[in-house]
C-alpha cells in the first residue's frame, strides 16, 4: 500500500473519531425538507433515553416532546448535518425536562470546520425547581453564517442529575424557519379512531398496482384498537369513518351502484392495459372527497355507506362522521361477500398525492409524522 493511500485512511479514521467518539451509543435519524424535495437532513445524538425520547423529537415541531440522553457518564450532544452549505441567521434551542425537572445549566453551540469549535456558550436561567426562564427558549443570533453542520454540545457539568434534554431546535434564515414537513398537515387526524397505520409497504403510496396508473396513491387502514386494549381489531361494515379535518365536501357518491363479479373482472383486465382512462366509480367504490381549503384534499374510498348529511358543497367539521368502512369497488362486494373490508385514505397536496416520487422509507416517515402530531 503506497503512502498516499495510508494517509487517506488515517485521515478518514481521524474524522470518524471526531464525529463518532468510541463507546458512544449513537442515535441517528433524518428529516425530509418539505414535501417537494429529495433533500434530507441527518440528525444524530450521542445517546437516547428510549424510543419516546429519540433524536427525532428535537425537530418534530412539538415542544411537548423532547430528546433525552440515556443518563450514562460523559458529555452529550445533538448534531444537525445538512450535507452541504446552508445559510443560517439564527438558531433557537428549547431546553427540555425530565420528570418535569430542568436538565440543563448551559450548552455550547459548535460548528464543524475540520474540527468542532465553540461558537457560543449559552447559559440557561432557571426559575425555582421546576422552571426555566423564558420557558427554556434560547435564541442565538448568528448574524448570518454559511455552515453544513452544527451541534448542541452539553458538557458533563452542564447537566442536572446526569441527564440532558432538548425539546426543540429551530433553524432560521431571516424570518423563515426551516421546515421539514408541510405544516398544513399537522391538523389532519386518522379517519378511523384509534386506527393503525398499515404494516405492509403494499398498503402505502407508490406501492405497485396493476391498475390506477400502476401505483397506489393512499394508505389502506385495516385495523384499529379499542379503548381497553391495543390488540388490532379488523374494520367491519359498521366501523365509523370520520373527516380528517374541516373542509367542504366536493364529492359524495350517494348514487353509487355496485357491479357484479363478471363486470368487475372485465374492468380489472381492461384497466391493466388502460390505466389512464376515465374512471369515476371504479375500484374506489363509494367515495367521499373533502377540500380542506388550504391546498389539501382528502378522499375516503370503499365506503359501505355515506351518512345522509354528507353532501356536495356542505361544510364539515374535523372529526365529523361521514360514513362507514366497507369493500365497495372491490371483488368482495362484486361477489356479494364481505371480505376485503378496509378504508383506502388519500391525502392530496397541491395537486399531487402525498408521497409522490418519494421512497417507501420516506413515505412511511411522513405519514408517521403527520399522525404523531395530529391535534
Amino acid at each position: 500500500m503506497n503512502s498516499k493511500k495510508i494517509s487517506l485512511i488515517f485521515l478518514i479514521c481521524c474524522i470518524s473519531m471526531i464525529l463518532f467518539p468510541a463507546g458512544a451509543a449513537e442515535d441517528a435519524d433524518y428529516l425530509i425538507t418539505g414535501h417537494n424535495t429529495a433533500r434530507n437532513i441527518v440528525i444524530r445524538a450521542s445517546s437516547s433515553y428510549g424510543v419516546n425520547n429519540g433524536v427525532n423529537r428535537v425537530m418534530d415541531f412539538n415542544r411537548d416532546t423532547c430528546w433525552m440522553s440515556d443518563g450514562k457518564a460523559g458529555p452529550q450532544w445533538v448534531t444537525v448535518d445538512f450535507g452541504s452549505k446552508r445559510l443560517i441567521t439564527s438558531i433557537v434551542v428549547h431546553a427540555g425536562k425530565k420528570d418535569n425537572y430542568p436538565t440543563l445549566k448551559y450548552f455550547k453551540l459548535q460548528f464543524l470546520n475540520k474540527a468542532w469549535f465553540d461558537h457560543t456558550v449559552v447559559r440557561i436561567k432557571r426559575i425555582g425547581a421546576f422552571g426555566y426562564a423564558k420557558g427554556g427558549r434560547m435564541e442565538v443570533d448568528l448574524a448570518g453564517v454559511d455552515a453544513s453542520t452544527f451541534r448542541i454540545f452539553i458538557p458533563v457539568d452542564a447537566m442536572i442529575d446526569g441527564f440532558a434534554a432538548i425539546s426543540e431546535i429551530e433553524i432560521y434564515m431571516g424570518s423563515s424557519r426551516l421546515t421539514f414537513y408541510d405544516d398544513r398537515l399537522k391538523g389532519i387526524c386518522l379517519p378511523i379512531r384509534n386506527g393503525y397505520l398499515p404494516r405492509s409497504d403494499y398498503s402505502y403510496p407508490n406501492a405497485p398496482r396493476s391498475y390506477r396508473g400502476g401505483r397506489h396513491s393512499g394508505i389502506d387502514i385495516h385495523n384499529y384498537h379499542t379503548e381497553n386494549s391495543y390488540d388490532p381489531v379488523s374494520l367491519t361494515e359498521t366501523t365509523p369513518v370520520y373527516a380528517a379535518d374541516k373542509g367542504i365536501v366536493i364529492r359524495a357518491d350517494h348514487d353509487y351502484v355496485h357491479i357484479g363479479i363478471d363486470e368487475w373482472k372485465r374492468r380489472a383486465v381492461y384497466y391493466q392495459t388502460h390505466p389512464g382512462t376515465y374512471m369515476r366509480n371504479a375500484f374506489g367504490g363509494r367515495e367521499v372527497w373533502i377540500d380542506h381549503r388550504n391546498g389539501i384534499v382528502t378522499t375516503y374510498n370503499h365506503l359501505s355507506s355515506i351518512d345522509p348529511g354528507i353532501k356536495q358543497g356542505r361544510r364539515i367539521s374535523k372529526g365529523k362522521r361521514i360514513g362507514t368502512a366497507g369493500n365497495s369497488g372491490l371483488a368482495g362486494e362484486a361477489e356479494g361477500k364481505m371480505y376485503g373490508i378496509h378504508l383506502h385514505f388519500e391525502i392530496w397536496i397541491d395537486g399531487n398525492y402525498l408521497g409522490y416520487g418519494m421512497s417507501m422509507q420516506d413515505v412511511r416517515k411522513y405519514y408517521q409524522w403527520i399522525f404523531a402530531n395530529a391535534r
